[in-house]
């Protein structure tokens, strides 16, 4: 196999060999394994992070509740008015005119309530998907990475990291949000509780 880079004019056609190519696959594996062991979460920070979350689930079903009880009474006296606005021009107290401008506007509310209900629906079903999802995905991508088929490591690869390069024999990338932080704080071991 030979590898000319046209990008840079002055460098020379390269034979990589099948013992070359071998070689070069095992190192950057190797960088690749500590990164996912990087990422691992130690077994008393999960705890913790599992407890802060037990708190703020509790605080959490308290606001959705609040904003969902709010947006349905509002959904109900808007469709109240709306019925006693019909029956108004049933009984020709409003005009035409005013009956299809007071529709418009009560509709466009009820509209908005139903977009805010489903927004508050679209938080809720993210909200228990997200955080347990990454905490899980951290804590066993090495095990995962380690045990998977090429094709499953590039998917890992691909969703944790990002602009990966091979610069003298030395893998470098971006880690994705939020495991860049997993990664940041496990480089500082800064998981001490505070």
């Amino acid at each position: 196999m030979t590898h000319n880079n046209k990008e840079y004019p002055h460098t020379y056609p390269i034979i990589i060999t099948p013992t070359l190519y071998q070689e070069v696959q095992e190192e950057i594996t190797k960088q690749l394994d500590v990164v996912f062991q990087n990422m691992q979460i130690p077994k008393g920070v999960a705890q913790q992070t599992a407890q802060t979350l037990q708190q703020l689930h509790k605080d959490k079903i308290e606001f959705h509740n609040q904003q969902y009880d709010t947006l349905t009474k509002e959904y109900k006296e808007t469709t109240k008015m709306l019925d006693n606005l019909y029956l108004d021009k049933l009984k020709s107290r409003i005009t035409d005119s005013d009956y299809d401008k007071f529709y418009t506007r009560l509709r466009d509310q009820q509209v908005d309530v139903d977009i805010q209900l489903s927004k508050l629906q679209e938080a809720e079903d993210n909200y228990y998907i997200t955080p347990q999802y990454v905490i899980t995905l951290a804590d066993k991508a090495y095990e995962l990475f380690k045990s998977s088929e090429v094709e499953e490591k590039r998917q890992l690869i691909k969703l944790v990291l990002s602009n990966l390069e091979l610069k003298d024999k030395n893998l470098v990338y971006n880690v994705q949000k939020p495991f860049d932080s997993i990664v940041e704080y496990n480089d500082r071991q800064e998981w001490c509780a505070r």
